[in-house]
């Protein structure tokens, strides 16, 4: 009868992976599959070898370097198959009405500058800056609710913390323009560039935060055991 590994063996063979630095669940799974299949080779080859050998010289097998080969290339692949996925999602987000919805923004925010004597343009901008970074706030909290389910790594919603940066470089850049109106008189010109760079910030941010939440959704349903039940 051909030999399976049990449960409580899988389960040690993602201890060992997760002690040999794979962190994410996603490729845990991946390699875990590699090494039980191995490791079940080797176990109905040779009815005397035990699971701890079998693993040892499976492991053995890879190298001086371990599994980082294994890693990086399957990491690697699964990067690529989900960027793909998350640039299709990304894309996908911008439909008519959500394009008309940044052009009204924009626009709103010029209107905005059209009537506030030149002089207050740069309260009027860091008014609007205040709010930008309060908006920034309430979708990191949103984001960091719904990303409190997932208990495990996964690589294909690591793109996430891709919005912790994206933030930080906005709000770095109205930190830059508010010191800038402060110390100049602001020109409408700059007033109107400055509402157009703040309309694209907030609508990629909302295409961000809807983005994430697909990749949420999609790695629920092909990665239910990294969720908190």
């Amino acid at each position: 009868m051909k030999q399976q590994l049990t449960q409580q063996q899988i389960d040690e063979l993602f201890a060992f992976c997760r002690k040999h630095y794979v962190h994410y669940y996603d490729v845990q799974l991946e390699l875990v599959d590699h090494l039980a299949n191995a490791i079940e080779e080797k176990m109905n080859a040779d009815k005397n070898i035990c699971f701890e050998k079998a693993l040892s010289e499976v492991h053995a097998s890879f190298g001086y370097k371990g599994f980082a080969g294994v890693v990086e290339a399957k990491g690697t692949s699964l990067y690529n198959k989900n960027k793909q996925l998350r640039l299709n999602l990304f894309f996908k987000y911008f439909t008519i009405p959500k394009i008309a919805f940044t052009l009204f923004l924009i626009a709103f925010f010029m209107f905005i500058g059209s009537v506030v004597p030149q002089n207050n343009l740069s309260n009027a901008s860091a008014v609007i800056a205040l709010v930008f970074i309060l908006f920034e706030i309430f979708i990191a909290v949103k984001s960091f609710r719904i990303f409190k389910k997932v208990s495990k790594k996964l690589l294909l919603i690591s793109s996430r913390y891709q919005q912790n940066f994206f933030s930080f470089l906005a709000l770095q850049f109205l930190a830059q323009f508010v010191r800038f109106s402060d110390k100049y008189t602001l020109s409408i010109t700059s007033y109107y560039f400055f509402s157009f760079i703040i309309g694209l910030m907030i609508v990629a941010t909302l295409s961000y935060y809807d983005l994430c939440k697909k990749l949420l959704d999609i790695s629920h349903e092909q990665y239910p055991q990294a969720f908190v039940s």
